[in-house]
């Protein structure tokens, strides 16, 4: 998989169906390793614990729709883009840019040459 560099930021060139899926369930291991986290230092973790919730949910049911067959690309954000917007901070979520990622690809549909 060739890698392009954007504005300091490394973009995916994600060409199947798998990869993307990939990406997601990458996604759903980093917001697990999150939420253990907030458990082990829970004052630390203060912010990140008001959002793993939702952030959990929504990333679990778009896994979900993979696996039912009803997800479809559409040039509109998912719907965790709010929480990111408004936690825009590794530091707070610690997988921005894959959140950032799977976002731009849902948006913009797989990179098929």
């Amino acid at each position: 998989m060739s890698n392009n560099y954007v504005s300091g930021s490394m973009l995916r060139k994600v060409k199947t169906a798998d990869q993307y899926i990939a990406m997601v369930k990458d996604l759903r291991e980093d917001i697990f390793d999150l939420r253990e986290a907030i458990e082990y230092d829970p004052d630390e973790m203060a912010r990140a614990s008001l959002i793993i919730e939702p952030l959990e949910k929504i990333i679990n049911e778009l896994y979900h729709s993979f696996e039912d067959g009803s997800y479809e690309f559409k040039d509109e954000d998912l719907p965790y883009m709010k929480i990111v917007q408004e936690n825009n901070y590794t530091a707070i979520l610690p997988m921005l840019h894959l959140l950032k990622e799977v976002n731009r690809v849902h948006r913009n549909g797989l990179d098929i040459d």
